[in-house]
């Protein structure tokens, strides 16, 4: 597993958001598709057309998931889509913890214990290193 420092998970960060700038744009449209899908079920009409509605949201699933599968390339794990969460492994005082970043965030600021999850985010500069020891968040 690949560890992140704080400046790391940063500098890649511009390449992870155009990546979820064009999964938000299929996130969008998956939405249209899925409600004009459940349109044509509940009003019992064109058996075709529900056929092509359903074959275009498994599409565009699948082009989100590949999209999704680039960003964990980098290290990252993609942990929400809805909306986008991306957490990066690190080291702080030798704890497994995660760098956590939220769609619409400008940087990661945030960072939560691999055990506690989004609702457990703190703030980065809560980071502290112990003296002598090395803190693979570079905080």
């Amino acid at each position: 597993m690949r560890y992140f420092s704080l400046s790391e998970a940063n500098s890649i960060l511009p390449q992870i958001k155009l990546l979820v700038d064009e999964i938000k744009e299929k996130r969008e449209k998956l939405y249209r598709v899925i409600d004009s899908y459940e349109d044509e079920i509940e009003n019992q009409n064109d058996e075709l057309e529900v056929m092509y509605l359903k074959t275009e949201i498994n599409e565009i699933n699948q082009e989100i998931n590949e999209l999704i599968d680039i960003i964990e390339s980098f290290g990252a794990y993609v942990k929400g889509v809805d909306p986008f969460l991306v957490d990066f492994p690190s080291l702080h005082n030798g704890e497994e913890i995660f760098l956590c970043w939220r769609e619409g965030e400008s940087n990661i600021e945030y960072w939560h214990r691999v055990s506690e999850g989004f609702a457990g985010r703190k703030h980065v500069s809560l980071l502290k290193e112990k003296s002598g020891e090395k803190n693979r968040t570079g905080i």
